[in-house]
Order: C-alpha cells, then sequence, then structure tokens
C-alpha cells in the first residue's frame, strides 16, 4: 500500500450506526409524510494527515466523524449540502486549528448478500470514484491526500455474529467485512490526491487499518 487510513476507536461505532440507522429506520420530512428506508448517508471525517517520510506511506488518521444531516438521501445515491460541509470545514478551522478534514464516508444500502456478493456492492461506484475527486478539488484543494469510505449494509436471511474479517484477495489490506445480529457489513477504503495545483484524482491504493476491530478479532480468537 502506498497510503494507509487509520481509524480510531471511537470513530468506528459511528460509521456503522449511521449506516444501519438511515437503512432500518424510518426518516420522514414531516411527521404525516411518508417515511423511507434503505436510505444511503453521507460524513465527513476529521483528523489529521501525515506525508510519506523514508519508507513510511503517506497516512490519514480519522479521530472523529460527523454526518451530514442535511444531505438528500436517497435509496441508491446521496447529495451532500456542500454549503454546510464548507461552513463546517471553516469551524473547525476556526476553533479546532489541530483537526483539518481528512475525508468522506457514505453507506450503501442493500435489500439481501446475494445482491451485494453479485454487484460487489462493497465497492466504489463509477459514480462515486468520478465524484470524489470533484468533492476535493472543491471542498480541500489545500490537502494533498483524502480518504473515502464506502460502508455496505445489507439485512441476512437470519440471525448471527461473525467476527470482523478482512476482504478477500487483493482487497485483502483495504477493508473489512463483519456479521452483527441480522446485519451484515463491509468497510472498504479508496483515496483522492492531488497531481497538480488544479487536479486531483482518484486512486485505489489506499490501505486501511481499524485497531478496534483487530482487538477484537484478537480477543474473539482466544
Amino acid at each position: 500500500m502506498e497510503k494507509v487510513t487509520y481509524i480510531e476507536e471511537y470513530v468506528v461505532p459511528q460509521l456503522f450506526t449511521t449506516a444501519f440507522e438511515a437503512y432500518e429506520f424510518e426518516h420522514r420530512g414531516r411527521e404525516r409524510s411518508k417515511g423511507y428506508l434503505k436510505l444511503e448517508t453521507f460524513g465527513l471525517l476529521w483528523g489529521y494527515s501525515i506525508p510519506a517520510k523514508g519508507t513510511l506511506p503517506a497516512r490519514i488518521v480519522a479521530t472523529m466523524a460527523t454526518v451530514e444531516t442535511s444531505a438528500t438521501r436517497h435509496e441508491d445515491w446521496v447529495q451532500p449540502n456542500f454549503d454546510s460541509i464548507i461552513a463546517k470545514k471553516l469551524f473547525f478551522e476556526r476553533y479546532w486549528q489541530n483537526i483539518e478534514l481528512v475525508g468522506t464516508f457514505h453507506s450503501h444500502p442493500y435489500d439481501d448478500l446475494n445482491e451485494v456478493n453479485r454487484i460487489k456492492g462493497w465497492q466504489g461506484s463509477p459514480g462515486d470514484k468520478e465524484f470524489w475527486p470533484e468533492f476535493h478539488d472543491y471542498v480541500a484543494p489545500e490537502q494533498e491526500l483524502m480518504t473515502h469510505l464506502v460502508i455496505t449494509i445489507a439485512r441476512l436471511s437470519k440471525r448471527g455474529w461473525a467476527i470482523p474479517d478482512r476482504l478477500k484477495g487483493s482487497e485483502q489490506d483495504k477493508g473489512y467485512v463483519l456479521t452483527a445480529d441480522e446485519r451484515k457489513f463491509w468497510l472498504r477504503a479508496y483515496a483522492t490526491n492531488m497531481v497538480s495545483e488544479d487536479e486531483y484524482q482518484f486512486s485505489d491504493d489506499m490501505g486501511l487499518q481499524v485497531p478496534a476491530l483487530h482487538d477484537f478479532m484478537k480477543w474473539s480468537s482466544r
């Protein structure tokens, strides 16, 4: 891996609970309006970045996550409110100068496991890969590197629990999979990076390290 994202312990529950809240519970514009389930959701990752040094890869450390409640959510897409994002970024820059916007996360909701496996739903979509560089350019052009997480969720036919595990094959270092009750989650990382002063590109060489999941894997295997 040329780059690595580290997700700190207290960020992990928010990522997963945000995804299944949008998936399982009705969202209404008003009390009497129609409710919607299985929606995508969108949020921001905050923390700090460390440039590559010697043999060490460039690293992004996410210490906090915020949810974009003003985003327009749909079953197949989510559109963040850029005014909201820029306002939050300016707010952090003013009062918490040790924290910067380091990335995004959004969810992919699916009806069942078969659908996820059939289309590799844990991976970023073509639309995601076009959107991420545009987001980077518009919101954080001063950042050389950003990370982008896809949180995929699907409902299982029966309840169960499974120890978190790595993705398989060539994606092993880029994400995780876990089962929790009637839900199955996948977590997958991507990157965008600055290639010139006004050009940003998508890349699929971002590793993902979530120490809290590794600790759970070690504890459960005892």
